[in-house]
């Protein structure tokens, strides 16, 4: 990034210079952030290329760079001109990464949209596997979703930590296999199981969701157990870099029902570990 700022000063750029970020969430990520600090702000638009930047990070205005120990911890909030979409181009990604984002939608079926879950549930693999008419319904109205919960609370500072399902796991595993072993949304899938397993291990009834859950993300081949090789304890250190956590408080976000979440504080280490070990 730093010799994209370089870039930015032999133009020279000035505060009317738009910054176009044409690529998947990393590339996202890192224009928005290089747009939201260099010269104070200069404006920048979306033309994300990967399913799991249509739906999620592309929509919402956060930005930001990753850490050596936790995801996205140099960041800022940084709205752009627009996004666009064209969903044809995902027909470019290697299969691996064009599954990864079927976790994050997914996951607005959990936290805000009880009947895209369940059209997902009746044919996720036609979905997966192309019914365009419907695949471009299903991402807008992930977009629909985000944008809704970003339009009441655009600074986290309450309603938009529900976007973080999954996340507070997911992040950590990511950061603990050094950001090379599992995509995002393969952390986040497996980070919503453990999460899952969390609520029902603090009382909540739940019903059937967690086999639902976990059925769904593999049909869409993704993983639904945390890994071997990474011990709890890793994962637990890990999350204190969250940024929910608060004076080493961990917070996470857990369902309260299919299409229902909310922000929960308290996590113990005894909980968590035993969550963890249920869903190996």
């Amino acid at each position: 990034i730093a010799g994209a700022y370089d870039r930015l000063v032999d133009l020279p750029a000035d505060r009317r210079t738009v910054v176009i970020a044409v690529g998947g969430g990393v590339v996202g990520d890192a224009a928005g952030f290089m747009a939201a600090t260099f010269a104070r702000g200069i404006p920048f638009v979306q033309v994300p290329t990967t399913l799991l930047a249509d739906v999620d990070s592309s929509v919402g205005g956060k930005v930001g760079i990753n850490h050596p120990r936790a995801k996205n911890l140099i960041g800022a909030f940084h709205q752009p001109l627009g996004v666009l979409i064209d969903t044809d181009v995902l027909k470019s990604l290697p299969d691996r990464d064009y599954r990864s984002g079927w976790a994050e939608v997914i996951k607005y079926g959990v936290i805000w949209d009880a009947d895209l879950f369940k059209e997902l549930e009746s044919g996720i693999e036609k979905l997966v596997e192309g019914d365009r008419d419907s695949f471009i319904r299903i991402v807008k109205r992930c977009c629909e979703i985000k944008a809704e919960v970003v339009s009441k609370d655009e600074f986290e500072s309450g309603l938009r930590a529900i976007l973080n399902y999954g996340h507070t796991v997911g992040h950590a595993i990511e950061a603990a296999t050094e950001y090379g072993e599992y995509l995002h949304g393969e952390g986040i899938s497996v980070g919503m199981v453990v999460e899952t397993e969390i609520a029902e291990l603090l009382g909540r009834d739940l019903g059937d969701l967690k086999p639902r859950l976990k059925d769904l993300f593999q049909r869409a081949n993704l993983p639904v157990t945390p890994p071997e090789n990474v011990e709890p304890a890793r994962i637990w250190e890990l999350m204190h870099s969250d940024k929910k956590t608060l004076g080493g408080d961990i917070r996470m976000v857990l369902p309260q029902e299919l299409g229902n979440v909310d922000l929960v504080p308290g996590i113990t280490r005894k909980v968590f570990e035993k969550a963890w070990g249920n869903c190996g």
